[in-house]
C-alpha cells in the first residue's frame, strides 16, 4: 500500500466517502504539502481500492443532484490500513519527507497520541542508530578524506541530528497528550 493509498482510506475511514470530499479534507488539513495528489489520481486511487476490495462503493442521489460514488472502508480496508500504519513504513528509511508523509497519514487514520509516539520511537532509535553507525564506521582519520565525502558526511550528521531533536521535541508534546490529536489545534497540545 503507498501513502496515497493510506491516506485517502483513512479519511474514508472516518466518513469522508466523497471523492471531493476527500480532496477538500486533504487540501483543508494542508496534507497535499506531504502527499501529492490530484483530483485524477485520487479517482485512480479509489477505483484501485475499490479492486483491491479495500472500499465498496454505492451510488447515492442527494435530491435532484446527480448520483454520486460513496465509499466505504471494507474490513479487508481496514485491516490493509491498520498494517500499513502499523508495519508498512520503513522508520531506518533516510527521507525527512516520507517521515512526515507518514505521520500526516497516521494521523488522519485517527491514532491516539500514544499510539503515534510509538511510531515516532521507531523513528528516534533509527535515527539513533545510524547516528552511532555514522561515528563508529568511519575510520579515525576523517580528515583524510576527500572535501567532498566529509562535507558530505558531516552534512548527513548534521541533519540527523537536528531530526533527533525534532523527533524528541514531538515525543515530548506528544506524552502529555492524549486521544485523538488530527482536530487539536497547536494551543491546545501546548498547554
Amino acid at each position: 500500500m503507498t501513502l496515497n493509498e493510506a491516506l485517502i482510506l483513512s479519511y474514508i475511514k472516518r466518513g469522508i466517502g466523497y471523492g471531493y470530499n476527500i480532496l477538500s479534507h486533504i487540501r483543508t488539513s494542508r496534507s497535499d504539502e506531504w502527499v501529492e495528489i490530484s483530483r485524477a489520481g485520487l479517482y485512480k486511487t479509489l477505483d484501485k481500492l475499490d479492486r483491491a476490495g479495500y472500499v465498496t462503493k454505492t451510488m447515492e442521489q442527494d435530491g435532484n443532484r446527480p448520483q454520486k460514488k460513496m465509499y466505504r472502508i471494507s474490513e479487508a480496508g481496514e485491516k490493509a490500513l491498520a498494517d500499513f500504519i502499523d508495519k508498512g513504513f520503513d522508520f531506518s528509511y533516510l527521507m525527512k519527507n516520507n517521515l512526515d508523509s507518514y505521520l500526516v497519514t497516521a494521523v488522519a487514520a485517527s491514532p491516539d497520541a500514544g499510539f503515534l509516539n510509538e511510531k515516532l520511537a521507531k523513528r528516534i532509535e533509527a535515527v539513533e542508530q545510524h547516528l552511532q553507525d555514522l561515528e563508529t564506521e568511519w575510520p579515525d582519520d576523517k580528515d583524510q578524506y576527500p572535501f567532498i565525502v566529509y562535507a558530505l558526511y558531516q552534512r548527513r550528521l548534521e541533519m540527523l541530528e537536528q531530526e533527533l531533536k525534532w523527533l524528541k521535541w514531538l515525543s515530548g508534546h506528544l506524552d502529555k497528550l492524549s486521544g485523538d490529536v488530527l482536530h487539536m489545534t497547536w494551543s491546545e497540545a501546548a498547554d
